[in-house]
């Protein structure tokens, strides 16, 4: 009789196991869990900026997500969509809003916005449960930019609970090593920020204009500027290396980071020259001389972790909607997939 209920003791057992198991590889993925988000910044008369996805499933591109998701216009130009806790940041102007998604549904969660402190916002970060948004402040009739500010953000209630005014207009914005560096676009430098007091603590002096901020598999940052590259120990907040721009080559702020975080791949040229990609090793001491892609229009640059393709963004010169081009790190073309208005970036699930 022992035995026997030995047995089936043993037999619940394994069947309980079984039934974790199955309940584990058969957890449901959200909707837009596992493909690339296209972030098709907008006609800025028109702000009409929207998100488009493609399924790496059915390799097919969905058009308008935000619109077929929430039965609403997105209303603004996107300049930048961050990942943080599942959720989705997604940065606009013209509207001046920090609309908050889950990343899985495409869900409208809240939309955060101040007309007196939020405005022009630019880029993204967070650590923990505080959110930090870069804005230029309003534009004077000179264009100038007038009254930057660093805003912080209550990510548990969506609410604003901060503001910093800079220097300067910011651009990029990174959290590392428990700190948030943003690069101060309009001078030499990187501010580095308590997020505790929301106060800056440091400033970093790197090369003219730095535009955006990279994390390489050291744990270095990388200052992008249009005067070329800074390498900065976040621990220290000292530059360890510098690449200067040559006169042929000069970063327009555009970049991003190969899978593994070794090499940069880099955007240069402007609105009237072809732009041209270009490839940086992390061990590198001089930039480059010569591009792996070449086309006009070229209006951003990412790279898929999964496969090591580069995914460029061509904005088809801003009129009617554009196309992303899909390259090897040879630069050998993969194929295109259609986007929207202006696609600028991506963020690759």
């Amino acid at each position: 009789m022992q035995k026997i209920i030995s047995r089936f003791a043993w037999l619940f057992i394994w069947v309980l196991l079984a039934a974790c198991s199955g309940n584990k590889d058969t957890a449901p993925a959200g909707k837009y869990d596992n493909g690339v988000i296209i972030v098709n910044e907008g006609n800025f008369s028109d702000a009409d900026g929207e998100l488009s996805f493609w399924n790496r499933g059915t390799q097919q591109a969905a058009q308008q997500i935000f619109q077929t998701e929430n039965q609403r216009p997105f209303a603004g130009i996107i300049q930048s969509v961050r990942l943080h806790n599942n959720r989705l940041y997604v940065v606009a102007n013209r509207a001046d809003k920090l609309e908050v998604m889950e990343a899985g549904t495409m869900k409208a969660v809240a939309t955060i916005s101040d007309a007196a402190r939020m405005i022009n916002p630019q880029d993204f970060a967070a650590i923990g449960n505080r959110g930090f948004v870069t804005c230029w402040g309003p534009f004077s009739p000179t264009f100038s930019r007038d009254n930057p500010t660093l805003v912080v953000v209550d990510l548990q209630s969506n609410q604003i609970v901060n503001s910093l005014r800079l220097p300067t207009f910011p651009q990029g914005i990174l959290a590392a090593n428990n700190k948030i560096f943003v690069a101060m676009a309009g001078t030499r430098n990187v501010a580095v920020i308590n997020p505790e007091t929301a106060q800056i603590e440091a400033s970093i002096e790197v090369l003219q204009s730095p535009q955006r901020l990279l994390l390489d598999a050291n744990n270095r940052l990388w200052a992008v500027c249009s005067g070329g590259f800074a390498r900065i120990n976040p621990n220290t907040n000292q530059v360890e290396a510098t690449i200067a721009a040559s006169a042929t080559v000069r970063p327009n702020g555009k970049a991003t980071m190969n899978a593994d975080r070794t090499r940069i791949y880099f955007l240069v040229g402007g609105f009237n020259t072809p732009q041209s990609v270009f490839e940086l090793p992390i061990t590198a001491s001089t930039m480059p001389t010569a591009p792996i892609f070449s086309q006009n229009n070229i209006y951003g640059i990412g790279c898929d972790p999964q496969d090591g393709s580069i995914w460029l963004a061509d904005n088809n010169g801003f009129q009617g909607n554009g196309t992303i081009i899909r390259i090897r790190p040879d630069g050998t073309r993969i194929g295109t997939i259609a986007a929207g208005r202006a696609p600028n970036g991506f963020l690759f699930r």
